[in-house]
């Protein structure tokens, strides 16, 4: 028996206007333009132009009257390409087209054709001999849709409609050696019935749309397409903007050039000889828009990098089907600087990604291209794990290779502007962790990256610290010696250290003892040429705020032992040894030594205060490395500082230099200076300066400190002492006279009180004051004959002032002391013979 027939059918179809108004509902209106654009690089053209014809055609005949409502203005788009026989079949089949199956192309769906009917209901297409007519309402085409003419056919009515295609420039006498799509802007009328899109286009609207678009091609729209290195825009016969793409150098296009014959051989199977697992290609990009008069240029460094393989079999599988290779790119701005770099997949995506570079890559979108796969969402489906692995391995792949081509003259110019961006952590978008992964691979790889002051340094050959006061003051120091310093910002130094940690690792921060052990590597930096303060003063600045016990000191000088980086009076470089090198007090003590033992003694002016204030501490607390040059030291120095003849040096006293009697001045001046810190002045016990010339005498003589007891005493005759009128003239005599009298004009006040003060407690200094009696009648004594010649009226003054003095320390005197101040008195010629009655004597 045979089977039944069916009572009712209901097949399942669906109206072609419906398939077409789903996909622009699907597709944004915005993605027209770019969406021709990437079926031109599919196409393989080189060059794409867009033509606003504002014109209306009114030849006929037309193959149709109803077609005359398509000869109003219209968008044309022409690429240098031409369109196959098997374009034209894969338009009959809508979302199932070649492309899904052709892996040298990038469009996925088969649909990005179709989003021009957001502006039209019936587009054109010429190509070679062919003129195809798309009515999918079947408004004039009955039951075909999609007639296609013969455009060489000898017709009246075909030639009519070809010359709507005139501002193009295309010869239709012969076969056309390009493709143009016509896309008539929808009218009023058409819109009211449209089935697809019920609204009508405008030639403002599509002006603007071309406007849109040169923005983004300005911005580096065309930077990964494949194929076009050319788009023109035009409305009517003028040109609005125009824009390429070409490499900087002759070299730089053969590498752009190659890029589309890697991918097919990559993932297309097409044969070159060998097949590579991993394919990089680097190259400089110059991108030239013109609107106008004024051409806005812009370099780019693009780099690409392909892989065989996820390493995932499953997700291979996957993505193949889906032609979802493993390529990513990443174009870095190299004359300027985005505020946000774009996500690509060969043309822009709508999708900031808030990095300073444009990144593409094969993501898995969404068909209408407006984001990626469960962007935004922690989602296990697949599509989202493959984009995770792309910006994982490929895209930071493709970034770190970027760098690297560009690290020869990062440190020049770029620094750390083309590294990813770190305040992206807290997003859920793929692209987020980018900082992580590249700098992991940075780690790993040990890859010389790390941008220094004169080149990019591997993480084991350099030293790391974060921006901040050390870099601020240390830096010139460290950069003068070449020192393979890294200095980054805080978060990218806080991440690199999470990073290390988490790998294991770890980053040689440039700490104080760091650079000691540098220093001690390299001794070629130990040289005067290379000498900084500052460089001593970070050696030592985890010193300098601890305290100065013995234990702390003999660390230090353990830490410094065989680092010569001490700098001497003498020029020179010297470490710190046993014998321990004098610290001046400031300035002033430095330039007063400044010929005397010059290898040992510090050079202040090279030392900073900091630096300073640690000797100090360490001399305070007995260092034996470092001391303060004392007053025993200047019987060593003397010979250095103040030259005597030879000859001169067997006598007490000799004419004196006047040229050195500034320094004189400045040698009592340090000397007063030491005596007064003292408790008990050193002068009162100390004999090493016996035998130096340090006193300046009267008439240009100068005066061992301590001289021969037949030599006689000198007086210090301060300003306003009573002899000063009475001795006047006898400052005054020449270097033969007898008197002996300290030229306290040299000699700077703290110098004269401290000598007054000395010359009570001393006798073997051989000095006499006015106030001291004894001292005073021993200096008298030794110049009588003086003291016989000068006037009465003086003598008498002389007789009053000695009473005077006599009756003030006579209690201080012993019996002993008295009879030798008499003895003293006798001998002096200046009492008046007087004659006097009984009693009287």
């Amino acid at each position: 028996m045979a089977p039944p027939a069916p009572s009712r059918n209901f097949e399942q179809n669906s109206p072609i206007t419906t398939i077409l108004r789903q996909i622009c509902e699907s597709y944004p209106e915005s993605s027209c333009l770019r969406e021709l654009l990437q079926n031109a690089d599919d196409a393989q053209a080189s060059e794409i132009e867009y033509v606003l014809d504002t014109d209306t055609y009114d030849d006929s005949p037309l193959i149709d009257p109803r077609l005359r409502a398509y000869h109003g203005p219209a968008l044309l788009v022409k690429n240098n390409n031409v369109f196959t026989d098997a374009d034209f079949a894969s338009l009959a089949s809508i979302g199932d087209s070649r492309k899904r199956e052709d892996p040298a192309s990038t469009g996925k769906y088969g649909q990005g054709f179709n989003s021009c009917f957001h502006w039209t209901d019936g587009p054109w297409i010429l190509s070679r001999q062919w003129l195809l007519l798309l009515d999918p309402h079947r408004e004039w085409s009955t039951d075909s849709g999609g007639p296609t003419y013969d455009i060489l056919q000898d017709s009246l009515e075909i030639q009519n409609h070809l010359k709507t295609f005139q501002r193009t420039g295309v010869n239709t006498s012969q076969a056309v050696d390009a493709t143009v799509i016509r896309i008539p802007l929808r009218t009023e009328s058409q819109a009211e019935k449209s089935k697809i899109v019920s609204r009508q286009v405008t030639i403002q609207e599509i002006t603007k749309a071309l406007y849109d678009l040169g923005q983004e091609i300005r911005e580096g729209g065309m930077l990964f397409l494949r194929y076009v290195r050319k788009v023109t825009v035009k409305i009517d016969g003028n040109v609005l903007w125009e824009a390429c793409t070409t490499g900087s150098t002759e070299e730089d296009t053969k590498v752009m050039q190659s890029v589309p014959t890697a991918f097919k051989t990559m993932y297309a199977g097409i044969p070159n000889g060998h097949q590579a697992d991993q394919v990089s290609k680097t190259f400089y990009v110059t991108v030239t828009y013109v609107e106008g008069e004024t051409p806005s240029v812009k370099k780019f460094l693009v780099q690409h990098d392909m892989i065989a393989s996820s390493g995932d079999k499953d997700m291979d599988t996957w993505s193949r089907k889906r032609k979802l290779f493993p390529w990513a790119a990443v174009a870095a701005p190299i004359d300027h600087k985005l505020s946000s770099g774009l996500l690509f997949s060969c043309l822009r995506l709508p999708i900031e990604n808030g990095q300073p570079v444009h990144i593409h890559g094969l993501f898995s979108i969404v068909p209408d291209r407006g984001r990626l796969s469960s962007s935004g969402q922690m989602s296990r489906d697949v599509g989202s794990q493959w984009n995770r692995f792309m910006f994982k391995t490929c895209v930071a792949s493709a970034w770190t290779n970027l760098l690297l081509a560009r690290k020869n003259i990062a440190w020049q110019q770029d620094f750390y502007t083309l590294w990813p961006r770190l305040n992206l952590s807290q997003s859920n978008e793929p692209w987020s962790s980018l900082d992580d992964h590249i700098i992991d691979g940075c780690i790993r790889r040990n890859l010389p990256l790390w941008i220094t002051q004169h080149e990019c340094v591997a993480l084991k050959r350099s030293y790391f610290l974060h921006k901040g006061d050390i870099t601020e003051l240390y830096g010139s120091a460290f950069q003068a010696i070449e020192l393979p310093l890294v200095t980054l910002e805080l978060p990218l130094y806080q991440k690199l250290l999470q990073r290390a940690s988490a790998l294991s690792q770890e980053v040689p921060t440039l700490t104080p003892q760091i650079f000691r052990t540098f220093l001690k590597a390299n001794d070629e930096f130990q040289q005067v040429e290379y000498y900084s303060p500052l460089l001593l003063q970070y050696c030592v600045l985890d010193f300098l705020d601890s305290p100065a016990d013995m234990e702390k000191l003999t660390l230090f000088y353990d830490e410094f032992r065989g680092i010569r980086l001490w700098p001497t009076l003498q020029g020179s470089l010297i470490a710190l040894k046993e014998n321990p090198v004098l610290l001046p007090r400031d300035s002033q003590e430095s330039a007063l030594f400044l010929s005397s033992r010059k290898c040992e003694t510090l050079n202040l002016e090279l030392l900073t205060r900091p630096v300073v204030g640690l000797l100090d501490r360490h001399i305070a607390r007995g260092s034996r490395w470092v001391r303060r040059r004392v007053i025993s030291d200047l019987e060593l120095d003397w010979t250095h500082i103040y030259s005597i003849s030879p000859v001169n040096t067997r006598l007490d006293i000799c004419a004196r230099n006047e040229e050195k009697d500034e320094l004189l001045r400045r040698i009592w001046g340090w000397l007063s200076a030491q005596c007064n810190k003292a408790s008990n002045s050193p002068l009162l016990s100390m004999h090493n300066l016996d035998n130096l010339f340090l006193l300046p005498l009267n008439a240009s003589r100068v005066r061992k400190f301590v001289c021969s007891q037949s030599i006689g005493p000198t007086l210090i005759l301060k300003d306003a002492d009573w002899m000063q009128e009475l001795l006047f003239d006898g400052k005054a005599t020449d270097t033969t006279s007898a008197n002996l009298i300290l030229d306290t004009e040299i000699l700077p006040p703290e110098a004269v009180e401290l000598l007054s003060l000395t010359a009570g407690q001393r006798s073997d200094l051989a000095l006499a004051t006015c106030s001291n009696l004894k001292s005073l009648l021993a200096w008298l004594v030794a110049n009588k004959d003086f003291i016989e010649g000068i006037p009465g009226h003086q003598k008498e003054t002389l007789v009053r002032q000695l009473n005077l003095l006599t009756l003030q320390q006579d209690r201080t005197l012993t019996d002993q002391s008295k009879c030798q101040l008499k003895q003293y008195m006798l001998q002096l010629p200046i009492f008046s013979q007087v004659t006097a009655t009984a009693p009287y004597k």
